[in-house]
């Protein structure tokens, strides 16, 4: 059985929290159909084992808290912690759901953020955080073949406080030319037209070469229409002005990606995630490097850390259970699938994952009666 092909994982691209959301397109192509072939049972070697940890927790997490002895205490733990603060989250509840629905156990963490259920039977799980002011997180913990998982959680507020922008700073020094046709920029991407937003951010580069948020805007409207050696000029630019932002490295790290210049790539987007380790789009765009490249040793680890940052990243979702599905993890690529269809049931590829779903879904059924 093979994935869907890697079709348009390299077609398209999506958005960061750090450009408005609207200032670039969301959409993102993942892998097309291929014929599935037939079910074979195969012993889970070394690397499904490290792949099957990574994506449901972090493995040097769970070594590191790890001081149970009992390995036959069936547990899944964890840590919460609130992002924009970087400090343990206490006292929020935390609820043990089963995966089919319906509650386990529920507790609040403590002083240092934790939780920990312990005396479970085999199964899968869900895990939901709530507290009030912030986005209810949510994590699965497979027990199926591990005895325990460990869960991260970063919690992000319904309403983010609100954060200085570079412009801000900057703002006293750009005249007034420059910052018009930057607001016209500006109302352009947020009618979806980054066509009509480039020659504004050109102008206002003009009247203000030292315009950081034009330049990196500009990089960004040009990866939008697909123009890469544009955006990577705009993207050297922004970072000559600012040689340490980690969304503008990061991004010339994609760049590198989409144009096939893998090495390159892969130094800039380390390089990115060394200033800014908690970018879900920067591991998401390594774990696709590696997937290009047939390294599913590499890939795993950088989805598993993508999908604990970002767990409700339905594209992260969708190349896991290819992932997993080359790993001949059948069971488990088609729960990764009706992930990715629940968080985008109206996505790109849905279509294409339902029909999946029903293949996998019946020949997974054919291999259990043999």
């Amino acid at each position: 059985m093979q994935e869907l092909a890697e079709r348009s994982l390299t077609d398209k691209r999506w958005s960061t929290s750090s450009i408005s959301a609207n200032s670039r397109s969301a959409s993102l192509a993942l892998l097309s159909r291929q014929k599935i072939l037939p079910i074979f049972k195969a012993r889970i070697g070394a690397l499904t084992v490290m792949l099957l940890l990574l994506l449901s927790h972090s493995v040097q997490a769970q070594r590191e808290r790890d001081t149970f002895t009992n390995v036959l205490n069936l547990e899944v733990s964890g840590h919460v912690r609130i992002a924009d603060l970087n400090e343990p989250a206490r006292n929020v509840t935390v609820r043990l759901e089963r995966f089919s629905g319906g509650l386990v156990e529920q507790m609040n963490t403590d002083n240092q953020g934790r939780f920990r259920f312990t005396g479970l039977q085999r199964g899968y799980y869900t895990v939901v955080v709530e507290a009030p002011g912030f986005t209810a997180a949510r994590q699965q913990a497979d027990l199926q073949i591990l005895f325990r998982a460990f869960l991260m959680f970063e919690l992000t507020r319904d309403k983010p406080i609100p954060e200085l922008s570079s412009l801000a700073v900057i703002d006293a020094r750009v005249p007034e030319p420059a910052r018009n046709e930057f607001a016209k920029a500006r109302a352009a991407l947020l009618e979806k037209k980054p066509k009509d937003a480039i020659p504004h951010l050109e102008k206002a580069t003009f009247h203000y070469p030292e315009f950081f948020d034009a330049h990196l805007m500009l990089a960004t409207s040009y990866m939008d229409l697909r123009e890469w050696a544009r955006a990577e000029a705009a993207l050297r630019r922004a970072l000559d002005i600012k040689p340490d932002h980690s969304a503008a490295v990061i991004w010339l790290g994609e760049v590198y990606w989409r144009q096939k210049r893998y090495d390159e790539a892969e130094k800039v987007l380390l390089n990115g995630l060394e200033l800014n380790d908690k970018s879900w789009h920067g591991h998401f765009t390594l774990s696709r490097l590696y997937w290009d490249l047939g390294d599913l040793q590499k890939a795993g680890p950088a989805l598993g850390r993508a999908l604990q940052l970002k767990p409700d990243f339905a594209e992260a979702h969708l190349l896991a259970g290819n992932i997993l599905l080359r790993l001949n993890q059948h069971e488990r690529a088609l729960e990764e699938y009706r992930e990715y269809l629940r968080l985008a049931p109206k996505g790109e590829f849905a279509a294409s994952a339902k029909e999946l779903i029903e293949k996998l879904t019946k020949a997974v059924a054919e291999n259990k009666k043999q």
